[in-house]
C-alpha cells in the first residue's frame, strides 16, 4: 500500500488535527481535499483512496470515540427524522447491488466501471464494482449523519467551513492558472505526481480546443472541474446578490468564471447559462425589487467588462480573438464529437437498461453512463429515484419555508443555508447535464452544512414562538 505524495501532506495533517481533538478543522480540510478529485492519498492495488478519505475517516472515528463516551449532541432526533427519505434511499440502493445483478445476472448488458481492458458493454454480473460503490455509499452517508450531529452543537462555526470550501476552490483555479501557464509555456513546471496520482481514474489532461488547452486543475478531465467550479459560482454570485459575504466572496467569482471558461467545457457554458435564467426567473417571481436590481446591473457589470476586454484584446492582442473564436466554434460543434456520440450512447444504454429490468435497475454500481439520471435509473432504477424526488422535495419545500419564515433576519445560518443550497444546486444541474457521479465526501459535508443550519434556524424560531 504505497503512500503518494498528497498522502504525505493529507494524512499528517489529519492526525494531527485528530490528536488535537479538533473535528472543525478535520471537516475544513475534507472540504479542501474535495479538489484533489484526480489524486490519491494510498494507493491499494488499483484503488487509490482520495484526499478526503483521509480527514473524513478520522473524522468519523473522533465521533465514533465521542458517542462512546457519552457526548450527547442535541439534533439527533429531529436530524434521524428528516432523514428518514434519504435513508430509505440509501438502504434501497445498497440491497440492489446485492440481489439485482443476481437476478438480473447476464440478462443484460451494462457499461463496467472501469472499461480499460474492455471498451465496450459486458453482460451483468456481481462485481468488485458493486462492493467498492457500496463502501463509499456507506462511508458518505456515515459521514453526512456525523458531520450533522457536530455543526448542530455550539462550538462548531459553518462560517469557517464555507471559507474553507471557498478556499478549496481558489486553490483550484490557482492550480488550472498554472496548469495553462505550464501548457503555453513548457518550460514552467507541474507537478502531475502530485495531482494525478489515483490509478483508478483516467486523467485527460492533455486535452485540446483548437489552438488552446482546455485545463483540468486537480479534476480528472474539463468537465468534472466546470462541475465543480459552477458549485462555486452559484454560491457566490448568489450570495453577493442576497448581501451576504465580502470581498473574498466577490473575488470567487472572477476567478471561478475564468477558470471554467479556460476548461471549454460545454457542461460548464450550459449549467452557468441555466443558472443566469434560474435567476432571473426567481427574480422576476420574487418580485424582490432589490435583488432584481442588483442582478440587472451585475449583468449591465458582465457585459460592460466583456465589451471592454474584447476590445483591448482587438486592438493589442489580434492573435487572442481569433483562437477564442475557434475555441467557441469547437465547442459549438461537439455535438458531432465522437465523445459526444459515445456519450450519448452511454445514457441511451442506461435509459434502456431501466425499461429492461422492469424499473428496478441493475444495482448500485453495476452501470456507468455519461449523466446522473441515466446513471440513477439503470442502477437504483425507478424506485430509488422517485424515494430521491421525496427527499429533494421535502428539503426544498423546508428551506422555503425556514427562509420564508425568517425573511427579516440576516443570520449566519440564514447565509449558510442559502450559500450551500446553491452550491448544491449549482453541482447538480451540471451533473444532470454530463455527469456520471455527484456524492464525493465533500459534497456530503457541504449537504451536512445545509440540513444543520436548517435544523439551527427552526430550533431558534421554535424557541422564539414558545416565549
Amino acid at each position: 500500500m504505497p503512500l503518494t505524495a498528497m498522502g504525505l501532506i493529507f494524512w499528517p495533517l489529519s492526525f494531527i488535527f485528530f490528536f488535537r481533538k479538533d473535528p472543525q478543522r478535520l471537516l475544513e480540510l475534507t472540504l479542501i481535499g474535495g479538489i484533489f478529485q484526480a489524486a490519491a492519498v494510498l494507493v491499494m492495488g488499483g484503488l487509490g483512496l482520495q484526499p478526503t478519505m483521509a480527514p473524513g475517516m478520522l473524522f468519523i472515528a473522533f465521533m465514533g470515540l465521542q458517542f462512546m463516551l457519552g457526548v450527547k449532541f442535541p439534533a439527533v432526533g429531529p436530524t434521524l427524522k428528516f432523514c428518514v427519505p434519504l435513508f430509505i434511499s440509501f438502504f434501497w440502493a445498497l440491497l440492489g447491488s446485492i440481489l439485482l445483478p443476481r437476478l438480473f445476472e447476464g440478462v443484460v448488458l451494462v457499461w463496467p466501471q472501469k472499461m480499460d481492458d474492455v471498451a465496450a458493454r459486458v453482460p451483468l454480473a456481481p462485481t468488485r464494482g458493486n462492493m467498492t460503490q457500496d463502501c463509499y455509499l456507506v462511508l458518505d452517508l456515515v459521514m453526512f449523519v456525523m458531520t450533522v450531529f457536530f455543526l448542530t452543537r455550539r462550538e462548531a462555526d459553518p462560517r469557517r467551513l464555507y471559507n474553507a470550501y471557498l478556499l478549496g476552490a481558489a486553490l483550484a483555479c490557482g492550480i488550472g492558472f498554472w496548469e495553462m501557464a505550464h501548457r503555453l509555456v513548457g518550460s514552467i513546471p507541474f507537478p502531475k505526481e502530485l495531482f494525478y496520482s489515483n490509478p483508478g481514474w483516467a486523467v485527460l489532461d492533455g486535452q485540446m480546443s483548437g489552438p488552446v488547452p482546455r485545463i483540468n486543475a486537480t479534476f480528472t478531465e474539463p468537465s468534472s472541474c466546470a462541475t465543480f467550479l459552477t458549485g462555486t459560482l452559484y454560491s457566490t454570485v448568489w450570495s453577493t446578490l442576497r448581501g451576504y459575504g465580502n470581498w473574498a466572496t466577490r473575488l470567487m467569482i472572477f476567478m471561478s468564471t475564468l477558470c471554467l471558461l479556460m476548461t471549454t467545457s460545454t457542461t460548464g457554458y450550459v449549467a452557468m447559462l441555466a443558472g443566469l435564467v434560474l435567476l432571473i426567473v426567481y427574480a422576476v417571481l420574487s418580485r424582490e425589487r432589490r435583488l432584481f436590481r442588483r442582478l440587472m446591473m451585475f449583468i449591465a457589470g458582465g457585459i460592460v467588462c466583456m465589451g471592454v476586454t474584447t476590445l483591448a484584446l482587438t486592438a493589442f492582442a489580434p492573435d487572442v480573438v481569433k483562437a477564442a473564436a475557434v475555441v467557441m466554434l469547437e465547442t459549438q460543434d461537439k455535438k458531432q464529437s465522437a465523445s459526444y456520440e459515445e456519450r450519448t450512447q452511454k445514457d441511451a444504454d442506461s435509459y434502456q437498461l431501466a425499461f429492461d429490468t422492469y424499473g428496478l435497475g441493475t444495482g448500485w454500481g453495476s452501470d456507468r453512463s455519461s449523466s446522473l439520471l441515466p446513471g440513477f435509473l439503470a442502477t437504483i432504477g425507478v424506485v430509488g429515484v422517485l424515494i430521491l424526488v421525496i427527499w429533494n422535495g421535502s428539503l426544498f419545500l423546508k428551506i422555503y419555508r425556514t427562509i420564508k419564515a425568517a425573511a427579516g433576519e440576516r443570520s449566519l445560518d440564514a447565509w449558510m443555508i442559502e450559500a450551500t443550497f446553491t452550491a448544491l444546486l449549482g453541482r447538480t444541474v451540471a451533473t444532470l447535464i454530463s455527469g456520471p457521479v455527484l456524492g464525493t465526501m465533500d459534497f456530503y459535508v457541504m449537504l451536512a452544512m445545509l440540513v444543520s443550519s436548517l435544523i439551527r434556524l427552526q430550533t431558534k424560531a421554535g424557541k422564539r414562538v414558545r416565549a
